[in-house]
């Protein structure tokens, strides 16, 4: 029982606020920042580590940002370019990729029962419509 517990992860609603945001990843925890039809999977793991994948896709990126003042302020705005912020609880233990597959598909099971489900790809960095 203990052990399956383990294995689970929380996925909820964050207030876009990126104060609560920075709180949420020096808590330990996974930010999903949606953005039209992609998510950024942000991590503090010593530095902000950032995984940005569209919905959907096979593909995806990832960048490293040191943890200084700048890039604090970096991934703090972050909370207001997003369409929607979620907090990721789980062992600290468990495959990163792994805790992002399972929070993607809460997301996209969430999304789709209030009808927001992206229509377009749309590239989180560089703000235009990926042509498919």
């Amino acid at each position: 029982m203990e052990n399956s517990k383990k294995e689970q992860i929380t996925i909820g609603p964050l207030a876009k606020d990126g104060e609560k945001l920075i709180a949420s990843l020096e808590k330990g925890n996974m930010v999903a920042i949606l953005s039209q039809a992609e998510i950024m999977y942000t991590l503090l793991r010593g530095d902000y580590l950032c995984y940005i994948h569209p919905i959907g896709s096979e593909e995806g990126r990832a960048k490293r940002f040191p943890r200084d003042t700048q890039h604090r302020a970096v991934v703090k705005n972050l909370a207001e370019l997003a369409d929607q912020l979620f907090e990721v609880e789980f062992d600290k233990h468990m495959d990163v990729m792994a805790v992002m597959v399972t929070a993607e598909s809460a997301i996209v099971e969430f999304l789709d029962s209030i009808g927001q489900l992206p229509a377009e790809d749309f590239d989180f960095m560089t703000g235009e419509t990926v042509k498919q």
